[in-house]
């Protein structure tokens, strides 16, 4: 019985976590899971191992599933990491026991994501009391945890001082417009600086956007040629106009708007892409009797438009034609 209990009580001879095991290698295995705030979980993070006292580093990966193993690990004080791109990394320091299976889950943190990032500049010519300027800031950033988890979006310019908040919109989309007097520089002095759109989210978390450029501020809209200066009009309505030698690919945009007494122009029509060479328009759609104004735009491929002062014209009421006595 002595010799059976001795048997049956001694080390399996080739089990390597067992230190009474003459196959002992001073190694043990860490396993665990990796999820998000939402407790969804990741494939494809990786999990590193590095030692804090020796050169050991080892790493894996999340199956689909979200689980890993980490095997053959030092039995001494290491540091585990867990990251995933579009996440914020995590870390943990533990002291490994050897044949004693470690569990260690990570939640990680989602970070904003910009799906896209754009300026541009906007000249508006006016006829009083002066021709308007400014610099647009748009992006769409996506958070893995919902948007309500993005806390501040704001634009910084290269070399400047400037902070411009940017508003949520609507979907995934931020935006903000900004008067060239409310900057510290003036558009053309920005033009060219690297400009870059910053996310933050509720938890400290920052994300920046790649470096953006303000081309061009374009400050020669097209010129309204004919209907001007409340000129009487008879359907079909046609616009005319002259454009600068432009040396930039571009189009032209058109936008009617109708007058009424004591309300704000209502927006009637907008003709988008009209080609460059273009120098008319008629309206293809009947206009009623009174006012309206018309004006005429430029737009580059990086968004950056000018567009003219306002046009005034009047569509007239049609006169009966008299019979012939």
């Amino acid at each position: 019985m002595c010799i059976l209990w001795l048997i049956t009580c001694s080390p399996e001879r080739d089990n390597p976590y067992d230190p009474n095991s003459p196959s002992y290698q001073g190694k043990t295995f860490l396993q665990g899971t990796c999820r998000n705030r939402i407790l969804v979980l990741l494939p494809s993070a990786k999990i590193s191992l590095r030692s804090l006292k020796g050169s050991t580093h080892l790493f894996t990966f999340t199956d689909e599933q979200g689980r890993y193993e980490l095997r053959n690990c030092p039995v001494e004080s290491v540091r585990v990491i867990a990251e995933k791109e579009g996440f914020a990394a995590e870390s943990t320091d533990l002291f490994l026991l050897a044949y004693k299976a470690e569990t260690l889950d990570f939640v990680l943190e989602g970070l904003p994501k910009f799906l896209s990032a754009a300026v541009f500049s906007y000249y508006g010519q006016r006829h009083i009391p002066y021709d308007s300027i400014a610099l647009s800031l748009e992006c769409k950033i996506k958070d893995e945890e919902g948007p309500g988890d993005i806390s501040d979006v704001f634009g910084i310019i290269e070399g400047l001082s400037d902070t411009l908040p940017l508003f949520f919109k609507s979907g995934f989309s931020y935006e903000n417009t900004f008067p060239e007097e409310s900057l510290s520089k003036g558009l053309d002095e920005i033009t060219g600086r690297d400009i870059h759109i910053v996310a933050q989210d509720r938890f400290g978390n920052e994300v920046k956007s790649s470096a953006l450029r303000l081309v061009r501020v374009i400050r020669q809209p097209p010129e309204p040629v004919a209907p001007v200066g409340g000129s009487n009009v008879s359907p079909p309505v046609v616009l005319v106009w002259r454009s600068p030698p432009y040396l930039f690919s571009h189009s032209l945009f058109c936008e009617v708007y109708r007058i009424s007494p004591n309300l704000p122009p209502i927006l009637f029509r907008r003709y988008e892409n009209i080609l460059a060479g273009d120098t008319s328009l008629t309206l293809s759609v009947p206009l009623d009797t009174g006012f309206y104004y018309w004006q005429i735009g430029v737009r580059d491929d990086y968004h950056n438009c000018a567009k003219s002062a306002e046009a005034v014209f009047k569509v007239a009421a049609k006169t009966a034609s008299r019979p012939i006595q």
